[in-house]
């Protein structure tokens, strides 16, 4: 492994002693243009490990608040200990003092020996994308949970009786007729979400599942038959309470809440 990691590093290109300066001049260059180009969640730093104790001689942004003159950041940096890295390192991440986010590549910069003198360094604070992701992502999410789609938003009475028996089928196709008992099945479950509530929903009904409005009325009948059966006997009401006033469609429109 070792000799394989030696052979990598003779291929990496390096420059003689008496052009290091101008490599590093030419580098502060590009690390202003690049945070001119790339704004100011941007930091480009460009480091002369010589000299550890004062090694960065150029930097543009703001988001370590580091000046020229600043130490190297990591022992990982030092002089000896640097010549370990072989590969540049793309994309790692750190956190900033403050709690920043950052993305950070690392350029190795090489003397003609060699040895790692040099790095440049660009630093792009992600925590403003991960806050708009999170945001999104509340908007437009789940939070995990499964929660089945809203199906349609009808504009009649008829467009949500079909929206609303496909989802008691659990499919939006079918072939042939329902049995009584499947069809009984969703009628239970149409009743129970209050679909009989509107007006014309009968005739609707029976229209999606192609038996006649007599049927799903008998349906109905049989159901609450079944309720009242199952139900707990109840003192008698002082007065005689009616059926519940049947839901409106008004101009095309159920007469409920928007959703």
């Amino acid at each position: 492994m070792a000799d394989a990691v030696g052979d990598r590093s003779a291929t990496r290109q390096g420059f003689p002693e008496q052009d290091l300066e101008s490599v590093f001049e030419l580098l502060g260059r590009v690390a202003s243009a690049a945070v001119a180009t790339l704004g100011p969640e941007t930091e480009v730093v460009v480091h002369d490990l010589r000299h550890p104790e004062h090694s960065v001689v150029a930097i543009s942004g703001t988001l370590t608040a580091r000046q020229v003159g600043a130490p190297v950041p990591d022992p990982e940096l030092l002089p000896g200990v640097v010549d370990a890295k072989v590969d540049d390192e793309l994309r790692r991440t750190a956190t900033t003092p403050g709690g920043r986010t950052l993305v950070c590549s690392t350029v190795w910069i090489r003397d003609a020996a060699r040895h790692v003198v040099g790095a440049l360094c660009i630093n792009v604070d992600v925590s403003g994308l991960r806050q708009a992701r999170d945001l999104i992502e509340r908007h437009i999410g789940t939070d995990g949970r499964d929660i089945p789609p809203f199906s349609t938003f009808a504009s009649s009475v008829p467009e949500f009786t079909h929206a609303a028996v496909n989802a008691a089928l659990a499919s939006g196709l079918r072939e042939g007729r329902l049995r009584k008992a499947e069809r009984a099945r969703v009628v239970r479950q149409l009743d129970a979400q209050g679909v009989f509530a509107l007006r014309g929903s009968v005739d609707a009904v029976a229209a999606e599942l192609g038996v006649s409005r007599a049927s799903i009325y008998a349906d109905l009948k049989a159901l609450r038959n079944d309720r009242a059966d199952q139900a707990p006997a109840m003192p008698a009401p002082n007065r005689a309470v009616g059926p519940a006033p049947a839901v409106a469609a008004v101009g095309g429109h159920v007469s409920r809440g928007a959703t």
